[in-house]
């Protein structure tokens, strides 16, 4: 018996689990740098998910009538900005409450989607083709002769290498450059920002505008990727775990990027186990069970924060 659980726990930890968890993980990512980037302009972007229903759609769309990857990754960045153009204006032009209109935007992207898919394609529930042309492969030949580095370094889409990059431009944009202060002075307090000049309702419409942008290439990645077929709700619930990792980062994109890693390695675990007679209704909860982990974590950690903070705020006065 510990011989096969010995066997079990070796097969699902190996080499490969980092790469199938990178893997995981990447459209979590870009559904956090659409959170870390609104909720640095004090706008809390819950419709994360259905922008990523929207651009899983549309992107696969694309590529199916263009046959191309590229278009189909422009289309669902396309869709994400629209997206979030029209969130924002609802919430700075016309003051609607920005949690009602992400959750209209995250009901419609469901319904939607399968409306479209049934309208344009004559499917209901998912649609598979091969005139979609899947994202671009990096396959590095010169380490085919070692699996164990090929597998670690190879075989990556383009865009799961994009989000190195992203996760660090978006780290120095917000930190290192005058449009990046400016913004986070807007998240911190809207009324002195103005006062200073700030063009308050603008800055947060091009952080909507930036996230959405983030949202809807993770949305077409997890369409055109590695599957090349579209599933109603494929998104799986990867905008509210973006969000979460957003929460536990305190929306700084590296920090954040931790909690990414540890969802998407959560989520590859679950899959593998799946196998070995764990029923279905468990390992499909794993995710979000690390979800809510992490946010318990993450509240805890804030309170003890400001408990510290009072304490050494009474002792000065003391």
């Amino acid at each position: 018996m510990l011989a096969n659980w010995s066997e079990i726990l070796e097969k699902i930890f190996s080499y490969t689990l980092i790469h199938d968890g990178f893997v995981a993980t990447v459209p979590i990512f870009y559904a956090c740098m659409c959170a870390v980037i609104s909720r640095q302009a004090n706008i809390v972007n819950i419709a994360a998910e259905g922008i990523i229903m929207f651009g899983a759609f549309f992107g696969f769309a694309a590529s199916y009538f263009t046959g191309s990857w590229i278009c189909g990754v422009l289309a669902g960045m396309l869709i994400g900005v629209l997206v979030s153009w029209f969130m924002g204006k609802a919430y700075l032009n016309y003051k609607v409450n920005i949690f009602v209109v992400g959750l209209s935007v995250n009901m419609i992207a469901a319904s939607g989607t399968r409306f479209l898919l049934n309208a344009i394609f004559g499917a209901n529930g998912n649609f598979v083709s091969d005139k979609v042309q899947a994202i671009a492969k990096v396959n590095l030949g010169f380490l085919n002769k070692s699996p164990v580095l090929s597998s670690l370094f190879s075989g990556y889409a383009v865009t799961d290498l994009f989000i190195i990059p992203l996760v660090i431009a978006v780290w120095y944009m917000l930190y290192k450059t005058v449009w990046g202060l400016r913004l986070r002075s807007v998240g911190l307090n809207p009324m002195a920002s103005m006062t200073a000049g700030i063009d308050v309702r603008k800055k947060q419409m091009q952080a909507l505008l930036l996230s959405g942008a983030c949202a809807g290439i993770g949305g077409a990645h997890l369409s055109l990727g590695y599957s090349c077929f579209f599933i109603e709700g494929m998104s799986g619930g990867k905008g509210f775990m973006g969000m979460a990792a957003m929460q536990f980062g305190n929306a700084n994109p590296l920090a954040a990027g931790v909690g990414c890693v540890f969802f998407g390695m959560s989520q590859s675990v679950a899959s593998r186990i799946a196998p070995w007679g764990i029923p279905n209704q468990f390992v499909s909860m794993f995710p979000y069970v690390a979800t809510t982990l992490v946010l318990a974590i993450t509240v805890i950690i804030q309170r003890m924060k400001r408990r510290r903070e009072e304490s050494a705020l009474v002792g000065k006065k003391a």
